[in-house]
């Protein structure tokens, strides 16, 4: 391995790596020889060391970054499989993007199974527009415009090719990362394809990431190139991408959708609209089936931040849809930064999975008119959007019968949701349970009872496998903490800002802990209680998911959300924040809990009125930062 040092403070580098301004080099023992790729090094502050290298060197602590941000400077590392990060001021030696893979064995086994192929989405496109050039893939509102925009298979495949061919000219090369931070625009979607042809990882990161959170995702995957708009919803994204840039030590390219020049940026406007040459690009190095292609991040809303690391492979391994199905039109709600959103386009690229639907507005009224004016058969959403849907149909109806099927995801549905969603959308409800380390894992089915997705998480899947553990017990039944296996899996999830694997297919056989508790439904299938980080009580697990779900019953709260709180005896019992206009106090919470019958330790011994909740993209709250809230300003006595 031969790590190069260059333009870094003289603070962070120990004179035995070389002045700042000079190219020295260091030969880390037992390493192997360079090869021509290059990969990030990181500076800065870290907790405890991952993979250790046979030689350390201990960095000065002037290197530790005094300003919020955990990563200082940096340099690069020729290698083919493993990149150097500097953390807690010792040299490290971590796995790059392009290390991970599946074991032969798995991937043997689940191509003789027929969830993985030797193909990918890329080829799917190519077959596409060569077969049914004419036939829309994609539909994407432009809110801003006012303008529905179609996107041909023969479109999409010529600007894939485009934009692969100009990424390849900017010096993109095999394994190295290309972000973006778009909103829920055509041109991401043509950029996913692109990263596969040119061999590059693609990093979708979140349009609500403020530059604090996005400067440390674009530092944690090590991105060389970033495509954003020059503006959008108020935010100046290219502008802040400009200032950033000093603190991005991998990056080589800002490339911005619209005003390009104003940042001095990269325009690849012509290759995006078809305005580029029509030819195949040459000297391509795509991506294969089993490569990491996307890192996609998780919300970070009990803990560390995690990059999960997806091949085309993972993403392709789910089931089939039925041949009727092409004919749909389903509308995804959520941005393409999210697993749901991010699989079903790059599953468009085949005829038979019918057109997607897309919008860059989340304002309910506005997907109320689209579902109306376009027929959306198939609509999947989150427990929080259907809310606002429902609100706002019942403030003003749009005519929506063409809606066949509603399904959930993204984290529970309550019952009261539930009921609206029935009598103001749709008569049919799937409730969908997954993480974006797996996708969907278990879901109701068309045939269960009308109110049955509120109350259950579904049955497994097909091609999923579900392992139960035993973890404790509600005052109704054993806890089971979920363990999950399958073709959709990951290959890795790594922390986003300790740069430690966090989990690998081949720890446990390749079981995978969703971190989620459920309980049996009592009809074959399982019921949620909680996330493990967010688990309540000593004696009984409280079924969080439950008490949440009946506060919102309660007349006068509007939102709830229960989180644990610590007595100085050391007892943990439930804390209610609610946002309610009225402010019910404790024991008008506890007799309405105790009238539904909810055992003694499951009701609040302290109530905590808020007037909103942090929370992410997707409408999950931020249980850590509320709590840290609440716990800083404790102005209700405890009980």
């Amino acid at each position: 391995m031969h790590v190069s040092i260059s333009r870094m403070s003289r603070h962070c580098v120990p004179r035995s790596l070389g002045r700042c301004g000079q190219d020295r080099s260091w030969k880390v023992p037992g390493s192997t020889p360079p090869s021509r790729r290059a990969h990030p090094v990181l500076l800065g502050e870290r907790p405890e060391p991952v993979f250790g290298c046979r030689s350390r060197r201990r960095l000065p602590q002037q290197c530790v970054s005094a300003f919020g941000c955990r990563f200082i400077a940096a340099t690069t590392i020729s290698s083919s499989d493993q990149f150097i990060m500097i953390r807690d001021c010792e040299v490290l030696m971590l796995p790059s993007w392009d290390s991970f893979a599946p074991s032969p064995e798995v991937a043997r086994r689940y191509r003789d199974q027929g969830w993985w192929r030797d193909t990918t989405f890329s080829d799917d496109l190519r077959r596409s527009a060569a077969e049914r050039p004419d036939d829309t893939a994609l539909l994407t509102w432009r809110h801003r415009d006012s303008r529905l925009v179609p996107l041909s298979f023969r479109e999409f495949d010529d600007r894939a090719d485009a934009v692969a061919g100009a990424l390849r000219e900017l010096g993109v090369r095999r394994g190295e990362v290309v972000a973006h931070q778009l909103p829920t625009w055509w041109e991401a979607a043509v950029l996913m394809i692109a990263c596969l042809r040119a061999g590059a990882v693609v990093a979708p990161v979140p349009t609500v990431f403020g530059s604090l959170v996005t400067e440390r995702a674009l530092v944690g995957v090590g991105a060389v190139a970033c495509v954003v708009p020059d503006e959008w919803d108020g935010v100046p994204h290219a502008r802040q991408l400009l200032e950033l840039t000093p603190r991005l030590p991998a990056l080589r390219h800002r490339i911005v959708i619209g005003d390009a020049a104003a940042t001095n940026a990269v325009s690849l406007d012509d290759a995006f609209h078809g305005r580029a040459a029509t030819e195949r690009p040459q000297g391509l190095e795509p991506l294969a089936p089993d490569d990491a292609y996307a890192l996609m991040m998780t919300s970070g809303t009990t803990g560390e931040a995690q990059l999960v690391v997806h091949s085309a492979n993972t993403l392709y391994g789910v089931p089939r849809p039925a041949p009727q199905d092409s004919a749909q039109l389903r509308a995804i709600t959520t941005g393409l930064s999210f697993i749901a959103a991010f699989r079903r386009v790059v599953h468009t690229t085949a005829p038979s999975v019918g057109v997607t639907f897309l919008s860059d507005s989340h304002d309910p009224g506005s997907w109320l008119d689209l579902i109306e004016l376009n027929g959306v058969n198939d609509l999947w959403t989150t427990p929080r959007m259907l809310r606002e849907l429902t609100e706002e149909q019942r403030r003003r109806a749009r005519d929506v019968r063409s809606l066949r099927t509603v399904s959930s995801f993204g984290g529970p549905l309550p019952q009261v949701v539930l009921s609206a969603v029935l009598e103001e959308l749709s008569p049919v409800v799937r409730n969908v349970w997954g993480m974006t380390e797996c996708g969907s894992v278990l879901s109701t089915g068309s045939d269960d009872p009308p109110a049955h997705a509120a109350r259950s998480l579904g049955r497994v899947i097909p091609g999923r496998e579900v392992r139960p553990q035993p973890a404790g017990r509600t005052p109704h039944g054993d806890v089971f903490r979920l363990h999950v296996r399958g073709p959709a899996v990951c290959l890795a999830t790594v922390g986003r800002d300790s740069g430690q694997i966090r989990w690998s297919p081949n720890e446990d056989d390749g079981w995978l802990d969703s971190g989620d508790l459920a309980t049996s439904d009592g009809m074959g299938g399982l019921r949620f209680v909680s996330r493990a980080a967010e688990r309540i009580g000593d004696t009984w697990q409280i079924p969080v998911a439950d008490v949440e779900d009946a506060l919102l019953a309660h007349p006068g709260i509007e939102d709830a959300v229960l989180v644990p709180w610590r007595h100085a005896d050391g007892r943990e019992t439930p804390c209610a924040a609610v946002v309610s206009s009225s402010k019910p106090g404790l024991d008008e919470v506890r007799g309405h809990l105790e009238r539904l019958g909810f055992h003694q330790s499951c009701l609040p011994t302290r109530i905590e009125h808020v007037t909103d909740f942090p929370r992410t993209e997707l409408g999950k709250v931020r249980r850590k930062v509320l709590l840290d809230r609440l716990t800083g300003r404790a102005t209700e006595p405890a009980g």
